[in-house]
């Protein structure tokens, strides 16, 4: 039977945004599912908790709530972080002043720190004319530079990509480097530099701890096969990034962008890695891209001696998302999906 490397390397020239992937499965992470709901509570033998949201939008109708409902349920359960997977607004300056108010406004609750991914929505300024959406006379004197710029001041950091420890494991984060304003044809699609590739093999090559899970997140996905068939990919540089992945299975790679519900045929995909959707806190939908309504959805990470657990959470109930629950189990081969 033909590899998923095999796969990918006979597809690489179909270019970005086909309908990419294959569902082969690799040993070492395995992947279960697990139906049912149940309290969040503090237990003694996880090494780390932490929660994942995406797509924030922080400018759209009724965000704000859906974000204040998010920080007032991490208060409540208490998680050792947040990671917030792209597209905080349109990268204009008065979603970075909204989103920093509301952030002040939460300051008393926020006792856990809180990582920013760069997303297609963050150079969206280019849009706007005037502090007027006006996509005809794009770029509007914006520039790639100006949009990071912006991103990198809210989020404190010098690089769009970078690493940290939590609990002694490993955070990655990723984004892109350019967007439509340097090339029309990226259109919302990653561009990760070689100079960021360089530096992730670089990161993992070092960081090579046995059966231990590393978080990886990116804002736009890679082509992977989820909701019953593929999944598109919106990285430009997919095959290279999918290739260095690969080699580390204890690699989970956190996703946005998609706004798919979270539910286990929309979470996650198996492949050398483990692949986990986090769908839209602001504006999710369902397959045939409608929008669910009164829903506030993402990921709560829960991690263990030997496995991580993954749970889907609706923060405007608050409660756990039924059928969202996925196990990555280290050591275990093959992977299988039951």
């Amino acid at each position: 039977m033909p590899t998923r490397r095999d796969f990918l390397k006979c597809l690489a020239g179909l270019g970005v945004g086909t309908l990419l992937s294959w569902n082969v499965m690799l040993p070492k992470a395995a992947i279960s599912k697990s139906l049912g709901t149940e309290e969040w509570t503090d237990n003694q033998n996880t090494k780390l908790s932490f929660v994942v949201v995406s797509d924030i939008h922080i400018g759209r109708m009724n965000a704000i709530n859906h974000f204040s409902a998010l920080l007032e349920d991490n208060f409540n359960s208490k998680p050792d972080a947040m990671v917030v997977v792209g597209d905080l607004g349109d990268g204009v300056p008065w979603d970075y002043r909204l989103l920093s108010s509301e952030l002040s406004r939460h300051k008393l609750e926020i006792n856990y720190p809180i990582y920013w991914t760069i997303g297609n929505h963050e150079f969206y300024g280019s849009f706007y004319r005037n502090g007027h959406w006006s996509p005809r006379t794009f770029p509007n004197r914006e520039t790639d530079a100006q949009a990071i710029n912006r991103f990198l001041t809210f989020a404190k950091r010098d690089k769009v990509y970078g690493d940290t420890w939590i609990k002694d494991y490993h955070f990655i984060f990723l984004g892109t480097e350019r967007s439509r304003m340097s090339n029309r044809r990226y259109m919302d699609s990653a561009f990760l530099s070689d100079a960021q590739l360089d530096w992730l093999e670089n990161t993992l090559k070092l960081d090579r701890t046995p059966n231990k899970p590393v978080f990886v997140f990116l804002h736009q996905p890679i082509p992977y096969a989820a909701l019953g068939g593929f999944q598109r990919g919106y990285v430009l540089q997919w095959q290279r990034l999918n290739d260095i992945l690969a080699r580390y299975p204890g690699v989970i790679l956190f996703n946005g962008h998609t706004h798919y519900k979270i539910d286990y045929n929309t979470m996650v995909s198996e492949e050398n890695y483990a692949i986990v959707n986090s769908s839209s806190l602001a504006y999710p939908i369902d397959r045939n891209r409608r929008h669910i309504l009164k829903s506030a959805p993402g990921l709560v990470v829960e991690v263990y001696a030997e496995k991580v657990v993954i749970k889907g959470r609706e923060y405007l109930k608050p409660d756990w998302i039924e059928g969202a629950e996925i196990t990555v189990a280290e050591n275990t081969t093959p992977p299988k999906i039951v």
